[in-house]
């Protein structure tokens, strides 16, 4: 008879957050000293919120084309970053994000779930000091619905395939009508301003895109409209990807997901970029993320599948 694993205590759990939070936001800001990076992308959430408090419109600045602005509530949820030096910001910010994810972990008693830290779309995250690690906790906290306001393109899978939260409701409407009453014309500038996203949603990606409708025939399974929600959406490189992780129900799964994740990055260091990638950059984020994530969310049947086919082989 299985039994479940005894959950650590309290003060363990939380210990482990605290210290897998330190450990990341200490190498996001020695990264950022380092190589004179700043806040990373985090930089651009912090600029709304100065040029709020010095009476600059947030979207005067020229479009470019590797640059989306973020929307003014992004701007209000980051305030209380935006007193310190950018790279301290971004450490923080990372810092507190990973801590709040490895809590989620740890509070669901799935502590192989820690791997994700390993894999290559945290690290990409962390080095670039992206908005993944915080938005990923939406599959544990509902009520972190606010963050729709700032990536809605991650945020909405991990929302649709969760219970709806009223109070996560409620303080996503409080937000948006203060930004209003701030800046009533925001989204009209904003919109403007995202034109340029280069996102591309994976499903549509040729040759591999299309198989990632193969899990509707999973659709009884919260991980599977995940994965399709996931590939409906406009995406870039690696980041974007992290909540796929989540596919995984064991250490050996993660594992597999982990390992597989990372098989970009001598592609991407030998062709010396993303858009210099053979084939194109979209090919390898379908075979390295989403793929191993269709076979594993398939391959307890497949275990299953297997023995009574060798069975009913044995009889005949």
């Amino acid at each position: 008879m299985q039994t479940t694993p005894q959950r650590p205590p309290v003060y363990y759990r939380l210990l482990l957050a605290l210290a897998i939070g330190v450990a990341a936001g200490f190498l996001r800001t020695w990264l950022a000293y380092e190589t004179q990076s700043g806040a990373g992308d985090f930089y651009y959430a912090l600029r709304i919120t100065r040029n709020l408090w010095s009476g600059h419109d947030p979207y005067d600045y020229p479009l470019r084309p590797d640059l989306v602005s973020y929307s003014l509530p992004t701007g209000l949820m980051v305030a209380p970053f935006a007193i310190l030096p950018d790279e301290l910001a971004g450490g923080v910010f990372i810092g507190l994000s990973s801590a709040l994810l490895a809590w989620c972990i740890l509070k669901e008693n799935r502590t192989w779930a820690l791997g994700i830290f390993l894999s290559w779309p945290f690290a990409y995250a962390l080095v670039f000091a992206q908005w993944t690690p915080l938005i990923v906790c939406l599959w544990f906290i509902p009520s972190l619905m606010p963050l729709v306001l700032i990536k809605p393109q991650m945020a909405l899978p991990l929302i649709a395939t969760n219970k709806i939260d009223r109070k996560g409701v409620l303080l996503t409407a409080l937000i948006l009508v203060v930004s209003l009453i701030i800046y009533p014309a925001w989204p009209f500038a904003w919109m403007s301003q995202i034109k340029t996203y280069t996102g591309t949603p994976p499903l549509f990606s040729l040759p591999l895109g299309p198989l990632i409708l193969l899990s509707l025939l999973k659709y009884k399974d919260r991980r599977a409209w995940l994965l399709l929600l996931m590939g409906i959406m406009p995406q870039r490189v690696i980041y974007d990807q992290l909540a796929l992780l989540w596919v995984a129900t064991n250490g050996v799964e993660m594992l597999i997901q982990i390992l597989f994740s990372w098989i970009t990055l001598p592609v991407l260091v030998a062709s010396g970029g993303w858009t210099s990638m053979p084939i194109n950059w979209q090919f390898w984020i379908i075979l390295t993320i989403y793929l191993p994530a269709l076979a594993i969310l398939f391959f307890p049947s497949i275990q299953n599948t297997i023995p009574r086919l060798l069975k009913r082989y044995a009889k005949k």
